[in-house]
């Protein structure tokens, strides 16, 4: 099938323009460093109090979790600034800076094993729900600020954006991480021996999945050429799949922790 590229013209233009703030580049990858290593401390003491490799796993597989923000920078139009960046490397067309491995590590590396918990300890309905707004809270505090800084940057028809931030996100990136969570603590009585180490490619796989379950309304619509009129509708559903969602993960986690 012929593509058309004139069609193609008409999509939201990637704002390669930007240049990175270098100074504030800097220090917010130092914070974001930081994160990464409260992340790695509590996979080893997790690690030391239960005498298993898992925890300290889970943190490595947030690391290598980064190699899938390149395709859902593309679906979801995102884009890290790229003109001053300190590169890690490149997919899609897209480069990712150090800092992009230094949140991984922190959130879908330390969120993720927090959530792993929850399925194996058992944790109410309700305190499940709580975990997840909090990272979700966490996530929309904590991205407007570089972004008005312009170290990176959501483009197109965004729904529910305030601050140049679009709120459909938080959600979306904390389905990804229980259902890495979830998909951890299901395969993990077939993980024995050398076999763990799958836990690695179980997080960024969790990852992927949870995001297209529940982002693929948004990314359809972004990538239309609808505007608003496909986005804002596309970001109700996509809501209400994290919903559903997080329904199944907290009834999952509740059962666990019924005598």
């Amino acid at each position: 099938m012929a593509i058309n590229f004139d069609a193609l013209a008409s999509f939201p233009s990637v704002p390669t323009h930007m240049v990175m703030p270098t100074e504030f580049a800097m220090n917010l990858t130092i914070v974001h460093g930081i994160c990464a290593a409260i992340a790695l401390i509590y996979g080893l003491r997790l690690a030391l109090i239960n005498r298993e490799l898992i925890p300290l796993l889970v943190i490595l597989g947030g690391g290598v979790a980064v190699l899938a923000e390149p395709m859902v920078d593309v679906f979801g139009m995102c884009y890290w600034t790229e003109n001053g960046q300190w590169t890690l490397f490149e997919s899609f067309g897209r480069k990712i800076p150090v800092i992009g491995l230094f949140g991984y590590i922190a959130f879908f590396g330390g969120a993720t094993l927090q959530f792993l918990q929850q399925f194996r300890n058992g944790a109410s309905y309700w305190h499940v729900w709580k975990l997840f707004l909090i990272w979700a809270v966490i996530e929309g505090i904590s991205e407007p600020y570089p972004i008005s800084m312009g170290v990176w940057s959501y483009y197109g028809a965004q729904p529910f954006s305030l601050f140049s931030f679009p709120y459909w996100w938080p959600p979306v990136n904390t389905v990804g991480a229980y259902t890495a969570a979830f998909l951890i603590y299901k395969l993990l009585p077939y993980l024995t021996g050398v076999r763990q180490l799958l836990i690695v490619l179980a997080v960024m796989t969790g990852d992927i999945m949870g995001n297209a379950a529940v982002a693929w309304p948004v990314w359809s619509a972004l990538n239309s050429k609808a505007g608003y009129a496909a986005t804002i509708p596309a970001a109700i559903l996509t809501l209400v799949l994290c919903g559903i969602a997080m329904h199944f993960f907290a009834k999952q986690a509740e059962q666990k922790n019924t005598p």
